[in-house]
């Protein structure tokens, strides 16, 4: 029997749908939106709608196993909760109870360099199952700290993000004018006030900041200065020199977030790295990059059977997480569809997303005959 969640939010549709009401306009545009004419989000949508796979119904029966290895640990689910930069943002401690949640229920919590929260709370929450993700500052003393701070608070898995080479210029959040803490001219300032709840929990959390750059900022620096500073020091290419050197440095798993490219994917490789995240960032850097669905064929037979790929980019259900392991994907990572459960419920929304996705993802594996993920490729219609 459903329980009152599962009957008020069936799915992330509905859930986003509740987020949209509860949080401020500019909030839910940060993190809704895409970039340019949003045409990407589209074809992340229409990419993963158009995987097919074949059900088999005459078969022994099975009780659908969702465990899954990733980058040397085990988890319960092959999904976990992608980094999210400005989680405070979008509603207060929702960092803490993702990262909460995912250690209750054994999938990975990635702690974005961006969130407002440090990389040592998320590590003392989350525990084994906290994962970094790193925006590479130029400033190679800051970057040295970071690494120095994500070793000693017990992070093994790195993720290293490389799809922001350059400036992206957004036009929900030009319009907004967004910052942190949002500014308070008459639009946004009305936009909070019809939120009272949100309002009300900002104000017992305090105000939102970048807390694990919070260190290398200089004296005196505003938020808006704070956020520029952190921008242009991490605006720029990952070179091939940097991520070696970024490898020689790390001594746990390391993966690179952002491959789109067989080319890319073969010098990580040849680099070292242990695996890599096939994404479009969530369709939020260039409007005409593929979806990582269309691309991760040709990335697995590039990079061989060896290299461990994750996946991210428009996961809104379980069908969804059982498309992305079938075409190819060893797990899969969601940001957007936990962030809208966190605004839409609070703090139980992190533990109902995760039922959410589990639930459904088990049901079609049941419908599908599969007993392992393992078995998913094999129920992709191919022809």
């Amino acid at each position: 029997m459903a329980n009152k969640l599962d009957r008020k939010f069936p799915d992330v549709q509905s859930m986003a749908e509740a987020a949209r009401r509860r949080i401020p306009g500019f909030a839910y545009d940060y993190l809704s939106a895409g970039v340019g004419s949003e045409t990407g989000l589209a074809r992340n949508r229409s990419a993963l709608d158009d995987l097919q796979m074949r059900p088999r119904y005459i078969v022994d029966s099975i009780t659908p196993d969702l465990s899954a290895d990733i980058l040397g640990q085990s988890f319960s689910a092959p999904f976990g909760v992608a980094p999210i930069g400005l989680t405070g943002m979008m509603w207060p401690r929702s960092a803490e109870y993702l990262a909460a949640a995912a250690r209750a229920e054994n999938i990975p919590f990635a702690i974005s360099t961006y969130a407002t929260t440090s990389l040592e709370k998320i590590a003392k929450i989350a525990g084994a199952n906290a994962w970094f993700q790193l925006y590479y500052p130029l400033d190679d003393e800051i970057a040295g700290s970071i690494l120095s701070r994500a070793q000693s608070a017990g992070y093994d898995v790195l993720l290293v993000t490389v799809d922001i080479p350059a400036y992206t210029r957004r036009v929900k959040e030009i319009h907004n004018g967004l910052s942190l803490p949002p500014k308070m001219n008459a639009r946004n300032l009305a936009q909070m006030l019809v939120r009272p709840r949100w309002c009300l929990e900002s104000l017992k959390a305090g105000v939102p900041q970048f807390e694990t750059f919070l260190p290398y900022i200089p004296d005196g620096y505003d938020m808006q200065q704070l956020a520029e500073f952190a921008a242009a020091n991490t605006v720029g290419h990952v070179t091939p020199e940097r991520l070696k050197v970024l490898r020689d440095q790390w001594p746990g798993k390391l993966v690179v977030k952002g491959v789109l490219d067989p080319a890319d994917a073969e010098a990580c490789r040849d680099i070292g790295v242990d695996g890599l995240v096939v994404s479009n960032h969530g369709a939020r850097q260039i409007d005409a990059a593929p979806s990582p669905m269309e691309v991760i064929g040709a990335i697995r037979s590039a990079v061989g059977q060896d290299l461990q790929l994750l996946a991210d980019s428009g996961v809104r259900s379980g069908l969804d997480i059982a498309r992305m392991l079938a075409a190819g994907a060893d797990f899969v990572l969601a940001g957007r569809a936990f962030m809208f459960a966190v605004s839409a419920i609070g703090e139980a929304g992190a533990g109902h997303a995760i039922h959410v996705l589990r639930d459904d993802l088990r049901s079609v594996m049941g419908q599908l005959g599969c007993a392992t993920i393992a078995d998913l490729s094999k129920m992709l219609v191919t022809d």
